[in-house]
């Protein structure tokens, strides 16, 4: 698989900020005197210190390590090497360095204290001890006899790997011979255990899939890989089955470069669902899956109890653990107790073993947790997903809570950027809502994301993940999404971040539309004009409206001219042809109102024909972008005002504290309102005064009224039915009805269509069109 080039530093001006260092170089070879550079590196270093001088990165350089030294590390090196235009590298043992080239690099982890007296003879760098685990220094400078060096020197091989790492991303590119900045940089992780976790449901990665993403946890420093997908059949389902050869031998394939590129590959099994925890076969055959795979190299385990019925199925087990305060909790710690001893604790070099309880996202205690918690071997480390599922924001505070409950260490299971709860929304914001300071003080050692069934665009948001759990304390997630668009697609930055904006709004982020920001001011105008019969203001505002929907529709055509990744390409088609289409849509909407508005009504026939074919051409794509206001302006264009977007909504309930009635108001149709989960719920709105008003709009989230009425009212308490509706398959509900006077219009639910509340997206009122 070819090695992708991570965002190096470049002359001139750069579209990112991250950790940006502007270089003043003197006239050397072909680049000019006081010539500007950027350098980026990503994670963001603790501590970085320049001098603004430097050298050129001379054709012929020296290599001096160590007996041990990391091939990983080494191989990183001298690829970095090849791609400044280094063609000859002379390789010596720190014991007897050959020092004749003009540029000398130092790699190695170099404890032995002679080691380090013979490079700070050379190089007069005093301060070269690295005591952090995973830790590194790189540091480069004029030397002794007119040498220049670079030495990377790690605390162990993970920390001699990442300093080749950051040596490669400080080169800077100009013409000629590549600069090498005087730089001091000693970095090391805040958080021990760093990573993704394939825990997701839908089709599992591919074999290249995967394989590309061990790739990149190790350019981006994280450690750690659990292979967990929930529908590989033998990993849960068939968890007492081994694999086939041919997936076996994957597999090892992927425990290989796990290992290449500083990985802790952990394989899980969830066998949940159908075993007999008393049972001393079933115990065997976990031991017997796990042999295979320490076998092929894997020395990290994961027993998963997640999302599964925790009532104890077989007579065996409720014999045995019957009487406990606890049963599932009493079994569950047996069986994991016991795998910890009978494999884990036999098995010199296994890490620790890895468990997620049943009540992983709870906000408080429960008996199963007290129970868990009072029996399950100290330790075995313990996930948790935050507050709720997929949690908005993960503190310290939640962290210390749970500890105390829990009372093992916390790896957090971080359901994002995951997908599979809505198939057809990419998330790709940056990382949010998660304190700085989610340390082992407050029982995390670690965090692992859970990405999405799209491996490639998963890498966009898995770049700030990577950034956070480095170096939280120096993490601003608007930079960070600047980077790793600009390392994932240079040449595409404009597009690729409006697609970014376009699939942006997520829970962690309060549903933040950056798209929608831009447009809705525009859109106030447009209408607000309109209905001034401001005609200068109409043309101006359907001017700048054109340009935001131009940019959406050429964007897609951009992005697959520009972007050299098929895989990605090929994972993201239908939201580019969504994007695509919303683009000329809205052209075609406004284009409709601004023929009305100076009278051509033959123009405006055929802009709202093309309109219309438009709008049902986007409705058949499936994909959804965050761009909740457009369709809302589609609305309006087509079917005159609403006039419920902006008025006041009561309602019986709320879900959550975030899911309140106004979000169904507000023009944005990726806002929604929920209610609690019974069916005798309701939402109002009052619109302020008394209209004729003939029809109205539902737009459904999943949790939709199987049956429910529509009632109005001119006072608020003398209700009339106008629909009633008693097989609703969700989505949109489209509702006339005969024209009536009302003020107030009531969604009344009378029957749900599943086990969640009602919520909807928007709820539209019109009035009757003459």
């Amino acid at each position: 698989m070819a090695k992708s080039k991570r965002l190096k530093a470049v002359v001139s001006a750069c579209l990112v900020s991250g950790l940006l260092v502007p270089l003043d170089i003197p006239y050397i070879g072909k680049a000019k005197a006081s010539e500007n550079y950027k350098m980026t590196v990503s994670p963001i270093p603790k501590s970085l210190e320049e001098t603004g001088k430097g050298f050129p990165l001379n054709p012929k350089v020296g290599l001096v390590t160590e007996k041990g030294t990391d091939s990983s590390a080494i191989a990183e090196l001298k690829q970095a090497l090849k791609e400044a235009g280094v063609t000859t590298i002379v390789e010596s043992d720190i014991n007897e360095p050959k020092l004749q080239a003009p540029v000398i690099i130092w790699l190695g982890k170099f404890s032995d204290p002679d080691e380090l007296k013979t490079i700070q003879q050379h190089t007069g760098l005093e301060d070269l001890e690295m005591t952090k685990k995973e830790g590194y220094i790189v540091a480069s400078k004029h030397g002794t006899q007119d040498k220049k060096h670079i030495v990377i020197s790690g605390h162990d091989d993970s920390g001699t790997y990442y300093g080749s790492q950051t040596f490669e991303q400080i080169i800077v590119e100009r013409k000629g011979s590549d600069w090498i900045p005087e730089v001091e940089i000693k970095d090391w992780p805040t958080m021990p255990i760093r990573g993704s976790i394939e825990g997701f449901y839908g089709a599992p990665w591919s074999h290249e899939d995967r394989l590309g993403q061990l790739e990149f946890y190790g350019e981006h420093k994280m450690n750690s890989y659990i292979y967990a997908p929930k529908d590989d059949p033998y990993h849960r389902e068939k968890w007492k089955e081994p694999y086939p050869a041919d997936k076996l031998a994957e597999i090892a394939e992927l425990v290989q470069a796990a290992h290449d590129n500083h990985v802790d590959f952990t394989f899980a099994i969830s066998p949940g669902n159908t075993i007999t925890y008393s049972s001393e076969a079933d115990l065997q055959a976990l031991i017997n899956k796990a042999q295979s795979m320490w076998d092929i190299g894997v020395r990290s385990f994961a027993l998963f109890l997640d999302d599964i019925d925790p009532n104890l199925r077989s007579p065996e087990d409720r014999a045995m653990f019957g009487s406990d305060p606890n049963p599932p909790a009493a079994a569950q710690a047996y069986l994991l107790n016991r795998f910890n001893e009978e494999f884990i604790q036999k098995h010199e070099g296994a890490e620790r073993l890895i468990t997620v309880p049943t009540d992983y996202y709870q906000e408080g205690t429960t008996p199963y947790r007290e129970r868990f918690a009072q029996l399950v071997q100290p330790d075995i480390i313990v996930q948790w997903t935050g507050i709720g599922v997929v949690a908005p924001t993960i503190t310290s505070e939640d962290a210390d809570k749970i500890h105390e409950i829990f009372k093992h260490d916390l790896l957090i299971w971080d359901n994002y950027p995951v997908n599979d709860f809505d198939r057809n929304r990419l998330f790709l914001a940056p990382l949010t809502g998660r304190d700085s300071d989610l340390t082992e003080e407050h029982g995390v050692i670690g965090l692992t994301a859970n990405p999405m069934n799209e491996a490639e665009a998963s890498k966009i948001p898995l770049f700030t993940v990577a950034d956070y759990t480095w170096n939280p304390e120096a993490y601003d997630p608007i930079d960070s999404l600047k980077r790793s668009l600009m390392e994932f697609a240079p040449a595409a930055y404009e597009p690729l971040n409006l697609l970014v904006e376009a699939s942006y709004a997520t829970s962690l982020n309060s549903n933040q539309e950056p798209i929608s920001e831009r447009l809705k001011p525009l859109i106030q105008e447009f209408w607000a004009s309109v209905e001034a019969k401001d005609s200068q203001g109409v043309s101006e505002a359907g001017t700048a409206l054109l340009d935001e929907f131009r940019k959406l529709k050429e964007a897609p055509g951009q992005l697959r001219n520009k972007v050299n990744n098929p895989n990605f390409l090929k994972e993201v088609d239908g939201y580019l042809n969504k994007l695509e289409l919303i683009g000329q849509t809205g052209e075609n909407a406004v284009n409709m109102v601004l023929a009305q508005q100076s009278g051509n009504s033959a123009e405006a026939a055929a802009a709202k024909l093309a309109l219309q074919e438009s709008m049902a051409a986007m409705d058949k794509i499936p994909q959804k972008l965050s761009i909740g206001v457009v369709p809302t302006f589609l609305d309006r264009a087509l079917n005159g005002k609403n006039l419920a977007e902006g008025k006041q909504a009561t309602a019986s309930s709320s879900e959550v504290d975030w899911l309140t009635p106004d979000l169904a108001v507000d023009g944005n149709n990726n806002t929604r309102w929920a209610s609690l989960y019974t069916d005798n719920q309701w939402i109002t709105v009052d619109l302020g005064q008394v209209y004729a008003i003939d029809k109205v709009k539902l737009n459904w989230e999943a949790a939709y009224g199987k049956q429910y009425k529509i009632q109005v009212s001119t006072d608020g308490s003398q209700w009339t039915d106008v629909h009633t509706e008693l097989n609703s398959n969700g989505g949109i509900d489209e509702i006339q009805f005969p024209t009536v006077d009302a003020r107030y219009v009531k969604m009344q639910g009378i029957k749900r269509a599943g086990g969640w509340g009602y919520s909807l997206y928007e709820i539209s009122v019109f009035e009757r069109q003459n």
